[in-house]
């Protein structure tokens, strides 16, 4: 699944891919609701059996004690959804909630040089505090990216644009290429979702659905890119290129879980 290419390989849409150097990865994010639908093992063999490189998660507990969710109080999620899953996880709490604490996370299969957990914009106190989880990280053939994971506030739109400005100035000077994954709880035509695509691509099928499993009729997940900046005029930089995504049906939680599989191109 990684490392360098040398020869072309086809793409989803039937095109070559460039020979030359080259990394692929596959991403998956999932939004966990909290645990109510499936046990942590369920979950993190799940994740197993679809073998991805990184995997954004949300509505992750940490030592809770939910009244309607029993067989989850006092677990510690990340950890043991890296344990099932066999890989490394990060955890970024974004609130003290039921004795513990609630927030998103990230699996990798990578070395991480960096971690950092960031509040984003909270501009109606009466909504939940949100937060962006971000990692670099080194690919086996040496290349540094940023991987992040998201989960955009739900009930206010103001704030979500607010949250959404605040990540595109965030990235703008960023000096490796950058995946950002999540719930962003709106679907492609919201203004935040908007604003985001001025400066990342969406990686996700455009008319799949990811919300809810019971009735599904939303896409509010998604997986996106962006390239490093642009070097000094007449260089080339690196950029992405999907090979394939996809929903993923399952009944593991609320949300279908969403995968893309990106190379990652050189000049």
């Amino acid at each position: 699944m990684l490392g360098g290419m040398a020869m072309a390989q086809s793409r989803a849409d039937g095109q070559q891919q460039p020979s030359g150097h080259t990394d692929t990865i596959t991403v998956m994010t999932l939004n966990l609701h909290a645990g109510h639908d499936a046990s942590l093992q369920q979950i993190g063999l799940f994740i197993k059996q679809h073998n991805p490189d990184f995997v954004a998660l949300q509505e992750v507990d940490q030592n809770t004690h939910r009244a309607n969710c029993r067989h989850q109080n006092g677990r510690d999620f990340i950890t043991e959804l890296a344990h099932y899953s066999g890989m490394q996880g990060l955890f970024g709490p974004t609130i003290k909630f039921s004795g513990g604490h609630y927030g998103i996370g990230l699996l990798t299969r990578h070395q991480f040089v960096d971690v950092h957990n960031i509040k984003l914009p909270h501009p109606n106190p009466r909504m939940e505090q949100r937060g962006l989880l971000q990692g670099s990280f080194v690919l086996p053939d040496g290349d540094t990216i940023v991987m992040a994971c998201t989960h955009l506030e739900a009930f206010d739109s103001l704030s979500r644009v607010a949250q959404a400005q605040y990540i595109l100035q965030h990235f703008d000077n960023m000096p490796h290429p950058a995946i950002l994954a999540g719930d962003f709880n709106a679907p492609p035509h919201d203004p935040a979702i908007q604003q985001l695509l001025t400066q990342w691509t969406d990686c996700t099928p455009a008319d799949q659905p990811t919300f809810s499993t019971s009735k599904p009729s939303e896409k509010i997940d998604y997986i996106l890119t962006r390239p490093a900046p642009s070097r000094p005029a007449g260089t080339a930089t690196s950029s992405w290129r999907i090979v394939e995504s996809h929903v993923i049906p399952t009944i593991l939680s609320d949300h279908f879980a969403v995968v893309a599989t990106l190379l990652l191109t050189h000049p």
